[in-house]
């Protein structure tokens, strides 16, 4: 045999370290032999704090060799937010990485229960690239680890017949604009399964033996759904513990990157970078770069499609109904600011408060139905969505369709800032601010009106670009003539950093209760 026709072994790498994917895969069939004698059976809920690593992967595939349901959970969440989860969920087991045990303690106190903590070693190149102290290198000492539960089984657990549909029923929504709501799917048929990989796969460009980086928090359930499925279709796959943009960069040029998935702030910090940085590295390799979770600005995507060219693309989709429109970058341009149509057999429709079906240019709420072969689900102790029309759901978004049926984006329903009875929709103001120069990113939040009756006022938080020098007056100054007088934010405050998730959504309550604080001179 020919040993240049041998494949190479495909790999996981991060922070320095480097895993073949069969050893990785070993370990995982190890680890869920373990996690099976603890008692865990199919479906049981298995709770994730962990930072991006090789071992969240090797979790979330050992869970779901089990039959268990993995339940990543946001490692910025308090420990009274971590309870609600454990509480909710009825979590039996928690993998926590060192950093976050005493979290992970604080909230099964909180929560009442007892889950048993497995503790998951920090390596040295994990806390350097995370910027952490080192000595979370140290284990607590006061729970099994992770290396022992794997070293204590000689075999790895056999095939379970379903495990798989079994492991998938539970994802928390994120949560920016109240508790995070357990989205629960009914158990996926093989065929259901076979239909949403082959469509991810496509969408988002993986193949095996290809190159794909993990940018974003595997808790969220995009990034970590792709690496999954990259690990299940032997894609090599580089993962970030942290966002770094020069890092992405570099990523890209030296391992050929084909597959990236983002969200529309890390396009922001990428074209924040001193243009000789950003010429340093080739990434001509980029077949897909993906972005999704938040509204991307005009300005932001235009510039981004200048460099990044047909590779980039959007989807908009929920945690309930999985992605539903796309649209690739030379589409946007003839269609800017939209999310695309929609695909693979979703359905979204704009409708009034009365599930009326608004015609091309009208606001209304958007309704979504997922492709055919999507579950149907139901929300974890508070049954069925509301707001349905003819089997569509209602998450909170408003927006509108154009002539040609391509969708756009508006913002949320909790985020309409109602002036005088005038109905005012942050993203269009959010999009004017970010074509001004010297702004990175932008919130913009109604506050109420304590010089009038007119009910509420528009107010904004600027993030300034590095080395940016922005004034208030002169903000004000470039929206006149981009937007009407009453659109115009009459409260400005310039920011070092704004309140978001790792995912891209700004939490955008904690910019009201600032502001609102600000404006009352509270």
């Amino acid at each position: 045999m020919n040993d240049a026709a041998i494949a190479p072994v495909p790999v996981i790498r991060c922070g320095g370290r480097v895993r073949s994917q069969p050893e990785a895969q070993q370990r995982a069939g190890r680890l869920a032999a373990a996690v099976a004698a603890a008692g865990i059976g199919r479906g049981d809920r298995v709770a994730v704090m962990a930072r991006n690593d090789i071992e969240f992967l090797e979790a979330s595939l050992a869970i779901a060799t089990a039959g268990g349901n993995p339940v990543p959970v946001n490692t910025r969440w308090t420990a009274p937010e971590v309870a609600h989860v454990l509480a909710d969920a009825k979590v039996r087991l928690v993998f926590a990485h060192t950093e976050f045990v005493p979290v992970a303690e604080a909230a099964s106190a909180a929560a009442g229960v007892a889950p048993l903590i497995v503790e998951i070693g920090m390596p040295a190149g994990l806390l350097g690239e995370s910027g952490l102290a080192g000595e979370l290198g140290e284990p607590t000492g006061r729970h099994p680890l992770l290396e022992e539960w794997i070293a204590a089984q000689a075999e790895p657990l056999g095939h379970l017949e379903g495990a798989i549909s079994d492991s998938m029923g539970l994802i928390y929504t994120s949560g920016t604009t109240g508790r995070p709501k357990g989205v629960v799917r009914e158990r996926m048929t093989p065929q259901q399964l076979l239909a949403i990989a082959g469509a991810t796969a496509q969408r988002m460009g993986l193949t095996p033996g290809g190159e794909m980086l993990v940018a974003g928090p595997l808790y969220h359930a995009s990034p970590n759904a792709v690496a999954v499925l990259a690990l299940r279709m032997g894609t090599n796959i580089t993962i970030m513990p942290r966002w770094d943009s020069a890092r992405f960069l570099r990523h890209i040029h030296e391992q050929r990157v084909q597959q990236a998935k983002i969200v529309p702030t890390m396009l922001s910090r990428l074209l924040s970078l001193p243009a000789d940085v950003r010429e340093r590295y080739d990434t001509s390799s980029l077949t897909h770069l993906i972005h999704s979770a938040a509204p991307c600005p005009p300005a932001i995507k235009r510039a981004a499609i200048d460099w990044f060219g047909d590779a980039l693309s959007e989807f908009y989709g929920s945690s309930e109904s999985g992605p539903l429109t796309w649209i690739r970058g030379s589409e946007w341009l003839a269609h800017p600011g939209s999310v695309g149509r929609p695909a693979d057999g979703s359905a979204v429709l704009v409708a009034d408060a009365d599930g009326k079906e608004l015609p091309a240019g009208e606001i209304g709420r958007v309704y979504v139905r997922g492709p055919e072969y999507w579950p149907a689900f139901e929300y974890l102790g508070l049954g069925a969505p509301g707001s349905a029309v003819d089997g569509m759901i209602w998450v909170g978004d408003l927006g509108r369709f154009d002539e040609d049926g391509y969708l756009y984006l508006t913002g949320r329903d909790s985020e309409v800032v109602i002036r005088g009875g005038v109905n005012i929709y942050p993203a269009e103001i959010e999009a004017a601010l970010l074509a001004v120069d010297g702004i990175e990113d932008a919130a913009v939040v109604g506050i109420p009106d304590t010089t009038g009756d007119l009910g509420e006022t528009v107010a904004a938080h600027i993030l300034p670009r590095p080395g940016a020098e922005l004034t208030a007056a002169g903000i004000t100054a470039a929206l006149r003539g981009q937007l009407a007088s009453y659109k115009i934010p009459s409260h400005l405050e310039i920011v070092a950093e704004l309140p978001r998730d790792d995912n891209g959504k700004i939490y955008k309550q904690r910019v009201r209760e600032l502001l609102t604080k600000a404006g009352t001179g509270s």
